[in-house]
């Protein structure tokens, strides 16, 4: 039972962060023309800033919940001086204090958002350096830190690609609320075009990341990991599907307010189901692994 709640704790607060680096990417990526008006952006901001105080102790409370998993002696093996210090000497240590100053440094760029002083380009350069610099921890534990550079920078990739997306929603749901029927089509189109090309290119470097895991298919149906997998890319077959709606059904027909509204309930089912992706994903790097027999 204590090893459950142990792995409860890590996988959700590991989900959260997911959605803390998605709201990043999401922001420093913002469409140009729902970046260019300041009201906008600060009320995004008012929406994000939450999230990334919440991604940065879901952060430590991942790394507390790590120990308390491997001490194997409840609560008080989580505030145990020498367990701490061996977990925070160990890549688990390096993970969480790279997200910790990740989540703390992107909360600090937000604010300089609200200063007029502060130019958006300069923002926007920051925000990428950020995230760079989270993208790093993604390949410290698990069976990628064995992997060479050429697939971390895969995975790297493959991750940003998804915060772009993922992180891209709450934003896209706001222009509903702010922009006029036809500007909101405007920047729906762009989005749906640039998506187009990274949707794809996430696609494949997914399903390639998938053939190094897996030596036969019987692994997708026979193991653990396997199964949890599967249901993932259940939920991605879901997103497509719902990505596809908005990019050829409820997007060239707009027309009035309540098309946006419609718009919007779309949106907010895809950010559900990009959730329950990131949960699943949590679970896949956490509690099981692509260990087959």
């Amino acid at each position: 039972m204590e090893l459950i709640l142990w792995n409860a704790s890590i996988v959700v607060s590991k989900a959260i962060f997911y959605f803390g680096f998605a709201s990043i990417v999401g922001f420093a990526f913002l469409m140009h023309k729902p970046a260019e008006n300041r009201d906008f952006r600060k009320h995004v901001v008012y929406h994000l800033a939450p999230v990334l105080v919440l991604s940065l102790f879901a952060s430590a409370a991942w790394f507390f919940a790590k120990t308390g998993a491997f001490s194997e002696s409840g609560l008080q093996g989580v505030f145990d001086p020498i367990m701490l210090e061996v977990m925070w000497d160990s890549p688990v240590g390096d993970v969480a204090l790279t997200r910790m100053l990740m989540s703390a440094l992107a909360i600090a760029t937000l604010l300089l958002v609200l200063m007029k002083q502060v130019p958006l380009l300069a923002i926007r350069a920051i925000m990428t350096v950020i995230i760079v610099y989270g993208l790093y921890s993604f390949t410290l534990v698990g069976h990628i830190a064995e992997k060479g550079l050429a697939d971390k920078l895969i995975l790297a990739t493959h991750v940003a690609i998804m915060g772009w997306w993922f992180g891209a929603l709450l934003p896209l749901k706001m222009v509903c609320l702010h922009f006029s029927a036809e500007d909101t089509k405007t920047i729906m189109t762009d989005f749906g075009r640039t998506a187009g090309y990274l949707v794809s290119t996430l696609v494949l470097l997914g399903i390639y990341m998938a053939y190094t895991l897996f030596t036969s298919p019987e692994d997708l149906i026979q193991s653990q990991y396997g199964l949890t997998f599967l249901s993932k890319m259940l939920i991605v077959g879901l997103l497509l599907l719902l990505a596809a709606r908005h990019r050829f059904v409820l997007v060239p027909t707009m027309q009035n307010a309540d098309d946006k509204a419609q718009l919007k309930r779309s949106i907010n089912i895809e950010i559900l189901l990009a959730f329950t992706l990131l949960l699943i994903t949590s679970v896949l790097t956490s509690v099981v692994g692509p260990q087959f027999n």
